[in-house]
């Protein structure tokens, strides 16, 4: 075959991919965006880097999980480059008579108190080691089902794999959870 020829099948191979998965992969940013319009630009970039990384390498093993990987990093940028308006000295009401009132001053008898926090921190360390002793594909299902909320088939579709086998690596990473934070949760409980 002749590089032409090679290439020639290699865009119709990443049009078909790119057809075959933008519904559902616009569907899963959408989820996670403020706006259709954000979540277009972030699935944009996805694909972006999913033609660059094709054609630099041979070939990505499970296209689907890759993409959604891909997907969730983008995201993760996304708002880490966004540029949070300062409301500290946002004015909510100001009468001639009384001074006015600040969101700031709204916001700090909202706060979560410091032993809730603490508390969180704790629960959101003991979750994330539990979770780095997990094998990798259970801790995907769990991470894509528990944490982002997609839905048993989608985790399926995405990584290529039955739904009896997704829904027994969740059976396996839930029951290892259940265990490996058990003390944690008999803490919390006295």
């Amino acid at each position: 075959m002749s590089n032409d020829t090679v290439s020639e099948l290699k865009t119709e191979e990443l049009n078909n991919t790119i057809h075959r998965e933008k519904g559902k992969l616009l569907n899963f940013i959408n989820g996670k965006m403020p706006s259709i319009e954000d979540a277009e630009d972030v699935l944009q970039d996805v694909f972006y880097e999913f033609v660059a990384t094709s054609r630099d390498e041979n070939t990505i093993e499970q296209v689907a999980a890759w993409l959604y990987r891909v997907a969730r990093n983008k995201i993760t940028d996304w708002y880490r480059k966004r540029k949070t308006e300062r409301l500290d000295n946002k004015v909510i009401a100001n009468n001639d008579e009384d001074e006015p009132l600040f969101l700031a001053d709204i916001l700090a008898s909202l706060e979560i108190p410091a032993d809730d926090k603490m508390l969180m921190k704790m629960i959101t360390e003991q979750l994330s080691e539990a979770l780095e002793l997990l094998p990798a594909k259970q801790k995907d299902v769990f991470v894509m089902h528990e944490l982002e909320g997609l839905s048993l088939k989608q985790i399926a579709a995405a990584t290529n794999s039955p739904i009896k086998t997704v829904i027994s690596r969740k059976h396996y990473a839930v029951s290892f959870l259940r265990q490996h934070l058990r003390d944690l949760y008999n803490e919390l409980l006295n």
